[in-house]
């Protein structure tokens, strides 16, 4: 029977002159209570896992062990605001954290799944609010409580971290799957660094139990047995594999939905109105190619990369217009939607029970445009 989970111990992560602990030590869990039983499971070795990271905010119930399907948790049970940073920001902050683990099957969004197991990063809060830059239950060897969460408090100050925000995420996360602190600065479980670039290293290392670098003791002393001639130290690169298996592979399309205008929506000439779409894709939120047009001319060759899918339309003359919209996902995966605009000389009829009227455009007809305005995505940065 694997132990009730424990905290990890404190990590620190520097700001300039400064260090601020990444992990917050609260010392062991409280007994088990919530469950009717505790869900420790041999989970199928060499699977792959989801990974969520909620930007959302969130307010959990107690709970031990913490349980992202229930969304409740043994500490930090007063309410978590949604974290400031953009969509931009969201979709860098995930995309960082999909490179440091793209050799492995983890999939990582930042939507919440409908089923199946997944464990919780919930990103929000500030250094200054919890004491920590996050904090995570620890010790779960072979990750046997696949739905427990994490938490990295990068909001305030630090919310245009990326670098730093994404290592910060997978660091707690990884402590929920087992993974403890090691003695090489430039990994991920390192228990200090700052914001430069780290990464999951494929050689053993000594496992530490907090900036001290002393001795820690191991979660899963059998695997660093397995893996490395010794119970004390980690691999972390060959434990991912070990329990994730081989990359995840996003083989599904995104789908597109018209939220406005409506299908066959009359504007009286000439028009202006805004596209807007409903965008939903297992790895949302990301960075999707867009093309758009109407008509029966041909898909543009150049297309356009945005954060948030839409369009603006101004200036639409007299006629049946066709419009089409193309999207693909960052794995190339591709979905079409098409929808139909009328536009007249007439004003629109009312709304059925509106005593008034509503108009899509006025003035004198002209060429119709098609404004795209995108948000694009930032890159990752350096920051001091």
């Amino acid at each position: 029977m694997i132990a009730p989970a424990t905290l990890a111990t404190a990590t620190w992560l520097a700001l300039g002159d400064e260090r601020y602990p990444q992990d917050v030590e609260l010392g062991p869990a409280p007994p088990p209570f919530g469950h009717d039983a505790i869900e420790f499971r041999d989970r199928e070795l060499g699977t792959g896992i989801t990974l969520y990271v909620n930007f959302d905010g969130v307010d959990l119930g107690s709970c031990n062990p913490s349980n992202s399907k229930k969304n409740c948790h043994w500490y930090n049970n007063d309410p978590i605001a949604p974290f400031s940073g953009d969509t931009q920001s969201r979709v860098a902050i995930v995309q960082a954290m999909r490179r440091h683990t793209e050799a492995y099957g983890i999939r990582i969004t930042a939507l919440r799944p409908d089923e199946g197991d997944y464990a919780m990063v919930v990103y929000g809060g500030t250094e200054d609010e919890f004491g920590a830059l996050g904090s995570a239950p620890a010790g779960d060897c072979l990750d046997a409580l696949p739905n427990e969460i994490a938490f990295a408090h990068l909001d305030g100050d630090l919310a245009p971290w990326v670098v730093g925000g994404s290592t910060t995420a997978l660091h707690e996360a990884a402590h929920t799957w087992g993974l403890d602190h090691i003695d090489l600065p430039t990994e991920i479980m390192y228990p200090e660094g700052d914001n430069s670039p780290t990464a999951f290293d494929d050689r053993c290392h000594r496992i530490v139990a907090d900036t001290s670098l002393a001795d820690g003791e191991p979660s899963c002393p059998e695997l660093g047995t397995e893996l490395c001639d010794a119970a004390g130290q980690q691999n972390s690169h060959a434990v991912l594999t070990r329990l994730f298996g081989p990359p995840y592979v996003d083989t599904l399309a995104p789908t597109i939905e018209l939220v406005s205008p409506d299908d066959g929506e009359y504007f009286q000439a000439p028009a202006d109105f805004d596209v807007v779409l409903d965008v939903v894709d297992d790895l949302h939120p990301q960075a999707y190619t867009m093309w758009t047009w109407y008509g029966d001319g041909p898909r543009p060759d150049d297309p356009t990369t945005t954060v948030s899918p839409g369009f603006r339309v101004d200036a639409l003359p007299v006629g049946t217009w066709s419009f089409h919209v193309a999207l693909a996902d960052e794995a190339g995966n591709e979905t079409q939607l098409d929808f139909e605009i009328e536009v007249g000389t007439e004003p629109p009829p009312p709304p059925p029970g509106d005593d008034g009227c509503r108009v899509g455009g006025s003035g004198e007809p002209s060429r119709a445009t098609l404004g795209i305005l995108p948000v694009l995505l930032v890159r990752r940065r350096r920051r001091r």
